[in-house]
């Protein structure tokens, strides 16, 4: 047989094939068939031609193709009892771009931050072939080629993507994917930083999380706070204490991901401020008025003294002669030179910021007189020392100053000098000056002085108890400091010591300061001898002996 048909047909047009055959058997069993159509969208006509202008068997196919019936055959046959012959038709279907689909590498796993992802333009049948791609992301143009490839992935290249592919007969478009991006990120409302008491919500979220089987486990300075399928951490009224850098680590069956710290800071009010108010006791006659404040933002603060601003913490004047100021975040410092009692009274300081303010009082005693050592108030037993009993030099006329040691009064003099040319272990004690004039009287605070000195002569007793047996008792004292240690000895003959050494035996011994009571049991005759108490510290040694008899 032979084929008549285009060389291309085109999707979705009506066409007609024929196939035909120089012969005809009006009486015969010829048949001419065609094999290969879609019988639900053809139509078949036959002729048969016998007459003087020709002979001939025709059978005309009347259909249309799709564009899967791209590349297929058909077949013309013709039959006659057991012989067949037939022709093949190879049909060359126009149409656009059929099956066209994204594909995703790597098309499994967390896609993360960072990583590189390739979009593939996939066409199943396109004729004539396709002649250029377009990438799109949520609608919006993203590229020409059949691949597009994602370098250093971030969360904003979350999305849905699909592709068009096109020909000279126009285009086929892929069904969206989704590109999920795996990445953890902290969001808080209503803002990072918040008023203390207001209701806050930090939000975990990775791009396209609805739908997804996700678990989130949330942390607060590195410290796991709560683990659970909730994706948000809620303060109903956030407190100061909860103020801090928060992460969260999302999970699914694929891996997870861990979002970078974020810092949640909660604003207050300034709290009850804390005032500390000391003052120096040795020369210059310094107080110092400190005051300090928790608060965020940091506060202003001001210290004022029976209502005069005296120091602040923003932009001031100059301080006052006699006043030094000093300022840091959330403290001040106010320093008073020459400090007397018309500096005593009640300090406030108040701080205040864009919440809210605060204050708190206390009350200052300043002394107008102080006492003063030289060279130290720790000195070897020898040394020159002097006590000046400074005062304010608010007195009226001529003061008259009054010393006391322990309590007791020493002497008064116009002078405000104590001296001691030769100081002695005697001269050391607990020493207080009073200034008195004719308006006004004060006393300075307790100095202790300590005179350092060797060990004086051991005082040293025995005697022999005989009730209840026979009891020898050696006791030896000492005056001396710093204090002293004691040892007894017999001849060469270690006996006992207030520490470090062992006794002798039937030797039973009881230390204290600067003291040794030693108790011989059972005494015997060979007992009796010249003991010795050798006494000795820092500054020097010292020893006495006495005769003991049994």
């Amino acid at each position: 047989p032979s084929v008549a048909a285009s060389e291309e047909e085109t999707e979705g047009q009506r066409t007609t094939l024929q196939c035909s055959t120089p012969y005809a058997c009006p009486w015969g069993d010829a048949v001419l068939r065609w094999e290969g159509y879609d019988p639900r969208v053809s139509s078949l006509s036959g002729r048969l031609q016998m007459d003087p202008s020709g002979v001939g068997h025709q059978l005309t196919l009347s259909t249309s193709f799709s564009w899967r019936d791209h590349s297929k055959k058909l077949l013309c046959e013709v039959s006659y009892g057991s012989g067949k012959a037939s022709r093949e038709v190879v049909l060359r279907v126009r149409h656009t771009p059929k099956d066209v689909q994204v594909l995703a590498s790597p098309s499994t796993g967390n896609i993360h931050v960072g990583d590189t992802v390739s979009l593939t333009c996939e066409v199943g049948s396109s004729h004539p072939a396709v002649s250029g791609y377009h990438w799109y992301k949520d609608g919006a143009v993203m590229g020409s080629e059949q691949v597009l490839t994602l370098r250093g992935v971030r969360r904003e290249d979350h999305g849905q993507y699909h592709c068009e592919a096109r020909n000279a007969l126009g285009a086929g478009t892929a069904p969206a994917v989704t590109l999920h991006v795996f990445s953890a990120e902290i969001s808080a409302s209503p803002a990072a930083e918040v008023l203390e008491g207001t209701a806050t919500t930090l939000s975990c979220d990775v791009p396209g999380r609805e739908g997804q089987d996700l678990n989130y486990t949330w942390y607060r300075n590195n410290e796991w706070l709560k683990e659970g399928t909730a994706h948000t951490l809620l303060f109903p009224a956030v407190a100061a204490s909860d103020a801090g850098y928060y992460s969260c680590k999302v999970t699914n069956s694929q891996g997870s991901d861990t979002a970078q710290p974020f810092s949640l800071s909660v604003t207050y009010p300034p709290r009850p401020p804390r005032i500390t108010l000391f003052q120096e006791t040795q020369g210059g006659r310094l107080a110092v008025v400190l005051c300090a404040v928790d608060s965020r933002p940091p506060a202003t603060l001001a210290i004022e003294h029976e209502g005069t601003v005296l120091a602040t913490s923003g932009a001031q004047a100059a301080p006052r002669q006699r006043f030094g100021v000093s300022a840091s975040r959330n403290a001040l410092r106010l320093e008073i030179r020459a400090a007397g009692p018309r500096d005593s009274g009640s300090y406030r300081c108040t701080a205040s910021n864009t919440h809210g303010s605060a204050s708190a009082t206390k009350v200052l005693v300043t002394r107008a007189a102080e006492l003063l050592v030289h060279p130290s108030a720790e000195v070897r037993e020898g040394t020159a020392v002097t006590l000046t009993c400074v005062g304010t030099g608010d007195t009226a006329g001529e003061p008259l100053y009054t010393w006391y040691r322990n309590g007791k009064r020493l002497q008064e003099r116009s002078g405000p000098a104590l001296t001691f040319p030769s100081i002695r272990g005697d001269d050391a004690g607990a020493f207080q000056c009073r200034v008195q004039s004719s308006n006004s009287s004060d006393t300075s605070g307790v100095v202790p002085l300590r005179v350092l000195y060797p060990p004086r002569p051991p005082v040293l007793s025995s005697f022999l108890q005989s009730q209840g047996g026979r009891l020898g008792i050696i006791q030896c004292t000492v005056e001396s400091d710093p204090e002293s240690n004691l040892t007894l000895r017999r001849g060469d003959t270690l006996v006992a010591c207030t520490r470090g050494c062992p006794p002798a035996p039937r030797v039973r011994v009881t230390p204290s300061y600067n003291s040794l009571r030693v108790e011989i049991q059972e005494v015997v005759l060979e007992d009796e001898g010249t003991y010795e108490c050798q006494a000795g510290n820092t500054q020097g040694n010292s020893s006495t002996a006495v005769e003991f008899r049994a």
